[in-house]
């Protein structure tokens, strides 16, 4: 309820109002009033302009504001991925498949540049052919092909079952694949080797490996348990076992089986 503190406030306020009415009626009688409220109208004319102005402009600011803000949490968000991303890197990063280095490159340029000296006469022709021999050697050392098997992704390895990987991690898998290319590495190391070259230790393993190729191995780089014993960490239990299925699994290697062997064969990833 209204006081009469109040209504007494709200009576002198009319009051007051009605004095400055009784003033103005007063004033109109002047000859300069027209002219003054003439010139008053035009100014509030002009302030109404001015805020008008005003208005758009804070207007337009408060959708620059707008779109700022989102463009800030476009960038907060792109940051916190860039940041994620940074403090969750592979250890193991594929890469991509590698092509054949064809020893028949070699080879055939070996052979036209003998053509080529055979097809002529003279003494430095013949020594040009000494000399395109050694180049070719060299060549041949140079593109020796040494098959790698290729690490699986992140998203190839959520992909394999659960009943299947167990409690093997990303990084577990990744690093028996360094394992099982070490003794590929080898294997076809001294399989690019001349076997008069060889000492009787890398003899026995050449031809110990010659064995191990059959009608079903052609074109193919494989290796066998023993390699993978004699040439690497990685132990064939349980766990070694596993990792072997996730790679067959994920198409990285596959089984050739026969003559009393388990051949592990890589697989080309394209």
């Amino acid at each position: 309820m209204a006081t009469l503190e109040n209504l007494a406030e709200s009576f002198d306020g009319r009051l007051e109002c009605m004095r400055t009415l009784v003033d103005l009626q007063f004033a109109a009688e002047e000859v300069d009033c027209n002219k003054h409220f003439e010139t008053l109208l035009n100014e509030v004319e002009k302030l109404e302009n001015v805020l008008s102005v005003m208005r758009s402009v804070v207007q337009k600011q408060k959708e620059e504001t707008k779109q700022i803000q989102e463009v800030k949490l476009t960038f907060e968000s792109l940051i916190s991925h860039l940041q994620y991303s940074c403090q969750h890197v592979p250890v193991h990063i594929p890469q991509p498949a590698k092509k054949e280095a064809v020893l028949q490159d070699a080879k055939t340029k070996k052979e036209s540049q003998t053509n080529t000296v055979k097809s002529g006469n003279g003494t430095n022709k013949i020594k040009s052919a000494e000399k395109n021999e050694k180049t070719c050697k060299k060549l041949g050392k140079l593109d020796v092909y040494v098959p790698t098997v290729e690490y699986v992704t992140v998203e190839e390895f959520e992909g394999v079952p659960k009943y299947m990987k167990g409690r093997l991690t990303y990084t577990q898998v990744n690093g028996a694949i360094d394992e099982l290319n070490k003794p590929l590495k080898e294997k076809y190391k001294i399989l690019s080797m001349k076997r008069t070259t060889l000492n009787d230790v890398n003899r026995k393993r050449y031809e110990k490996f010659k064995l191990q190729e059959t009608k079903d191995t052609a074109g193919e780089y494989f290796i066998v348990e023993e390699d993978i014993k004699e040439f690497s960490t990685l132990k064939m239990d349980n766990v070694g076992r596993a990792i072997l299925t996730v790679l067959r699994h994920c198409g990285r290697m596959k089984e050739i089986r026969g003559g009393g062997h388990i051949r592990y064969a890589c697989l080309p990833v394209y």
